[in-house]
Formats: structure tokens, C-alpha cells, sequence
């Protein structure tokens, strides 16, 4: 217990910084590539969003390499314990992520110069929001009610599609027409495990109800806002998988 316990406060530091520049994509995963390659495609993506110069791209180089090593070990200790952590345990731990994550946004403000630093808080800032307002954390949803949260979506996108009064108000139902179906569909499932031929219902009804949003909002928007929008749900789809394999 006490090696896995170390072993994750060393992981979360590095998975953290993982997270903040959203460096993996869903490709990566149908790829099935190795550490080593997903670590050149997150390399390269950092050096695109901060015009990393060869030097810096090294030494990012090197900080996702150390995270991969982490992340095996933590993978490693983690299949040969079962212990549930105490109290006092998760505390220390709760600390040690602080620690870990301060150390690794002080790493990268070593290697970045002012203006690239700038730029990677605010993607971190806005990667951070953008969890917080979707919930994508577990345990970590905020308690704001299906219309205070439509809300929320409705003036974000407002303000990224340029909505008008007519599409804002279509919008709006559409997004209260999906937030009921959401209900139900969560109050039929109850606390009940469901089977493998209820999953695979579950997900072809998901599918669909994904394809009827997306023609819908296609009517709504104008061929260049429908087009930016399909780019936000990619980048959403792209972060939970991000998150999920994160877990994994």
C-alpha cells in the first residue's frame, strides 16, 4: 500500500500537467500508439500552441517522458493493490497533488519565456473551466440545477456562434428538450447495473439522439456557425476521452 500510495503522489503531479496543455487526441487512442509516440504528438502540438524553440522542445521533451515513467509506475502499483486509502492517507495525497501540480507549473515557467507562459496558464485556465462548467470531474459537479446549466451553455454558446434573438430562443429548447431526455433517461436507469444488451440499446439510442441534435442545431445555424460548432464538439468529445483514458 505503501509503494502504490507513493507512487500516485508522484503520477498526479505529471498527469496533471498532462491534463492542463490537453495534449492527447481521440486519434491517439484509435491508433493504439505507444507512450513514447503519443508523447512526440503532444510535443508537437505544444511547440504549434507556443512556438516552442528547439531547446524548449527538449526540455518539454524530457518533462513528458518523465510523465509517462510516472504514469507506468503509478499503472504498475496500482494493479497490485486493492487498499483503500485512509483519511490521513487522502489528505497527504490531497497535499502532494498541490505540491506536485506548483512544481510542474513552475517547471514549465522555467522553460517558457513570458509570453508563452502567459499563453499556457490561459489554456490551462480555460481547460480547467471547461471541466468545471461540463462536470467532466468525478465528484467534482457543481450543484446548479438542468436549467441553470442550459443557461450557462445557452451564453456560452451565444457568444462563440454570434447566436441572434430567433436562434438563441430555438437553441434554448433544444437544449431544455435534451436536458428532459437526459432525466428520463437517467430516472429509468435507477441504481440498477445494466446488462450487456441494455449498454448496447443504451449506447445505438445515445447515437441517435446524438444525430437528431446535430441535425437540428445544423437548421438552426448558418453554414459557418454550424461549421465552428462541430469544431466545439469535437474539442469537448476530444477532452473526455482525454479525461477518461487520464483515469484509466
Amino acid at each position: 500500500m505503501k509503494k502504490l500510495f507513493i507512487a500516485a503522489l508522484l503520477f498526479v503531479g505529471v498527469v496533471s500537467f498532462a491534463q492542463d496543455i490537453n495534449q492527447k487526441s481521440t486519434r491517439d487512442q484509435r491508433e493504439n500508439l505507444t507512450p513514447e509516440q503519443r508523447n512526440e504528438k503532444h510535443l508537437q502540438k505544444l511547440t504549434s500552441e507556443l512556438s516552442l524553440d528547439k531547446k524548449q522542445q527538449e526540455q518539454v521533451k524530457r518533462l513528458l517522458a518523465e510523465r509517462s515513467t510516472k504514469a507506468e509506475k503509478f499503472k504498475d502499483a496500482k494493479k497490485d493493490s486493492k487498499v483503500k486509502p485512509t483519511a490521513a492517507e487522502k489528505e497527504a495525497f490531497k497535499k502532494q497533488m498541490e505540491t506536485e501540480k506548483a512544481a510542474n507549473d513552475a517547471k514549465m515557467k522555467a522553460i517558457l519565456n513570458a509570453d508563452q507562459y502567459t499563453k499556457w496558464t490561459a489554456l490551462k485556465k480555460d481547460h480547467e473551466k471547461d471541466h468545471h462548467e461540463k462536470g467532466d470531474h468525478k465528484g467534482k459537479r457543481d450543484m446548479k440545477s438542468p436549467q441553470e446549466r442550459d443557461q450557462a451553455h445557452l451564453q456560452k454558446l451565444t457568444a462563440e456562434l454570434n447566436l441572434n434573438a430567433d436562434q438563441q430562443k430555438k437553441v434554448s429548447e433544444l437544449l431544455s428538450d435534451r436536458s428532459t431526455k437526459m432525466a428520463m433517461l437517467q430516472k429509468s436507469r435507477g441504481d440498477k447495473k445494466p446488462t450487456d444488451a441494455e449498454k448496447a440499446a443504451m449506447k445505438k439510442q445515445m447515437e441517435e439522439g446524438h444525430k437528431a441534435n446535430d441535425a437540428k442545431m445544423k437548421s438552426i445555424l448558418t453554414a459557418e456557425q454550424y461549421t465552428k460548432w462541430t469544431a466545439i464538439q469535437k474539442e469537448h468529445k476530444d477532452k473526455m476521452n482525454d479525461h477518461r483514458k487520464d483515469k484509466m
